[in-house]
């Protein structure tokens, strides 16, 4: 299998005069230095945006060069998004200024953008599923077509809409010679488009798109945002959801196109392509710009390794009952070809090859929910590849790993939202691969879902009561609503407040009171820690430790800070691409250097 690193052109070009001009051989520092004396294509200064106090852009400044490679890297809530939805006019910015070609373009729509040169793909591909591929590939020229769009400047006002409409009507009607040119001209740049693809696409033009795999339909979307030769590619994850081949030949496009002079602003998270395209790296974190330089100046800076391991936390909490036995956990190796730090002897340096598999990794413990190999597609995608993973009782395993790794989709697998294609669950030795979600919660399997998901104009009380739906005893309902007020002084203090009042730490109590007034054994925490303050987090894991020692709980939590969460843990898994690639005992993941790896790509 051809990795991205395999793929990686050692020579790349700026096109002075046109798209398709010869490769100028240069290294990637030599290029690097000659964008950098290019002009400016877009500049970006002071951007700034807020949602209901959520600052996601915080002063973010930066300039992209004729020819230039930049990506935006960060975790999930980091601001990446919202900023290329600013730059490409689908959200109107609160002040900065952004310039194409010293074009001032903050906060016109997007169809305006796209006028003033900018093309771009979505992070989840939208193609016209019911249009054939030449057809979607045609779309991306409609901007640029002048015969076919008589009078296409009136479009912008509303007064007079109707009569460049009523004349693309007639000229779609009777071809005159411009016309008729320009078609053939459109077709002769669709082939070329498809020309790129030619060993995926050339044979199916004519099909459509809902009949194509995931990689072809984003091939599709790329070819029809380049298409009309744009000032500014703009690339929202165009590799998410492909597996490593279908990733490394993508690559070698995105290296073509910039060969050729190309503007690109990508947003990625696979940072071995980051590595690989990229002249400049933006890392962001909290809505600003953390770091950016080259690709390994940026994955290698502190900051940057502390926004996705999170800062580690210095604890020196004992566990009362129900600490998990770590001595037999040492006693965890590699199952189903999966590296792991729990050997006897230290195996930090393990690769995934160099272990055997199926072997139970909790031997001696009591399993309380364990997944074997299971398999999950969205689609065409295939989310999570023979996933395994064991969560003992009374025991915090932390499921770790970068965006997009299968972090969440393992979550929802394992309460019923998603369905596995192949592989089981078991909870408490019985199969529950089959079963629905409202039977797994009523069995004891509770959540306490991303960003907390109060029940916003609700109270405090009857979103508590909302976590015991399935039950029907009244007198113990109303024993652990006492229960949790006790536990969780604030909340009796608000219980008549509206939830979607509360401050991010207080849903967040309200998300674990509510999880547990369904009396579960098990509790599934996807991202406990995201945006809230540095105080909060301490608090909030605090709260997770005792839920263990004190109910002897189990606890999966999901969660991207790798650091925090294993100064908590009994043990940890890795996800990368949708594969487990390392676990071990939580005290030796910490500072791995395959954990950074996972997350960052070939750190040291």
């Amino acid at each position: 299998m051809t990795s991205v690193h395999d793929s990686t052109l050692d020579s790349v070009s700026i096109a002075e005069d046109g798209h398709d001009a010869p490769a100028v051989v240069m290294s990637p520092e030599e290029h690097r230095r000659k964008v950098l004396e290019a002009p400016v294509v877009l500049r970006v200064r002071e951007l700034d945006k807020s949602f209901r106090g959520l600052h996601a852009v915080n002063k973010v400044s930066f300039d992209l060069h004729k020819g230039e490679v930049i990506s935006i890297i960060g975790p999930n809530g980091s601001g990446k998004s919202t900023t290329i939805n600013l730059i490409s006019g689908f959200i109107t910015p609160d002040s900065g200024i952004i310039d194409i070609d010293d074009d001032p373009v903050a906060g016109l729509p997007a169809t305006e953008v796209s006028e003033r040169g900018l093309s771009r793909t979505f992070q989840n591909g939208r193609v016209f599923g019911g249009l054939t591929v030449d057809e979607n590939i045609n779309l991306g020229y409609h901007k640029k077509l002048q015969a076919q769009r008589p009078f296409k400047n009136l479009q912008k006002y509303p007064i007079v809409r109707w009569i460049p409409l009523l004349a693309e009507t007639g000229v779609a009607l009777i071809h005159g010679p411009k016309t008729q040119r320009e078609i053939k001209e459109v077709d002769v740049r669709v082939g070329r488009e498809v020309d790129r693809f030619r060993e995926r696409l050339g044979d199916r033009r004519n099909d459509l798109t809902y009949t194509l795999s995931y990689a072809n339909r984003r091939r599709t979307e790329i070819a029809r945002a380049h298409i009309s030769e744009p000032k500014l590619l703009l690339l929202d994850e165009p590799t998410a959801g492909m597996n490593q081949s279908e990733t490394a030949e993508v690559l070698e496009q995105l290296q073509h196109l910039k060969a050729q002079g190309h503007t690109i602003l990508l947003v990625e998270h696979k940072i071995d392509l980051v590595t690989a395209l990229s002249d400049r790296v933006l890392a962001m974190d909290g809505g600003r710009i953390i770091a950016q330089g080259s690709p390994d100046e940026v994955r290698t800076n502190p900051q940057v390794v502390e926004a996705y391991l999170g800062k580690r936390r210095e604890t020196n909490q004992t566990r009362s009952h129900g600490q998990v036995n770590v001595l037999a956990m040492q006693n965890a190796i590699e199952h189903d070809g999966v590296a792991t730090v729990n050997e006897p002897e230290p195996t930090a340096g393990k690769t995934a090859s160099e272990s055997p598999a199926d072997a139970n990794p909790f031997a001696g413990t009591e399993t309380l929910l364990s997944l074997d190999k299971v398999n999950v597609f969205y689609g065409q995608v295939h989310a999570l590849q023979d996933v395994s993973i064991t969560v003992p009782k009374g025991a915090i395993v932390s499921l770790l790993g970068g965006n997009a790794s299968g972090k969440s989709t393992t979550m929802k697998t394992i309460l019923g939202i998603n369905h596995p294609k192949s592989g089981t669950i078991h909870y408490e030795g019985k199969d529950i691969t089959h079963e629905s979600t409202r039977h797994r919660v009523a069995s004891g399997i509770a959540s306490v879902p991303e960003a907390r998901r109060v029940f916003p104009q609700m109270t405090v009380q009857e979103n508590l009561l909302s976590g015991a739906y399935t039950r029907t005893d009244k007198v113990g309902i109303a024993e652990d609503l006492d229960s949790m007020y006790e536990r969780f002084p604030r909340l009796k203090e608000r219980r008549g407040q509206q939830a979607g009042t509360m401050s991010g730490g207080e849903q967040q109590m309200l998300a674990f009171a509510r999880a547990l007034m369904s009396r579960p054994k098990v509790i599934c925490m996807d991202e406990p820690t995201m945006g809230l303050s540095p105080k909060l987090v301490e608090d909030v894991l605090e709260q997770i430790a005792k839920l263990r020692d004190e109910l002897d709980l189990s606890v999966l939590m999901v969660e991207q800070q790798a650091e925090l969460a294993l100064t908590i843990a009994d043990y940890g898994y890795v996800l990368q691409n949708g594969r487990i690639r390392l676990h071990g005992k939580a005290s030796d993941l910490l500072g791995n250097p395959q954990v950074q790896e996972a997350y960052l790509g070939g750190a040291k």
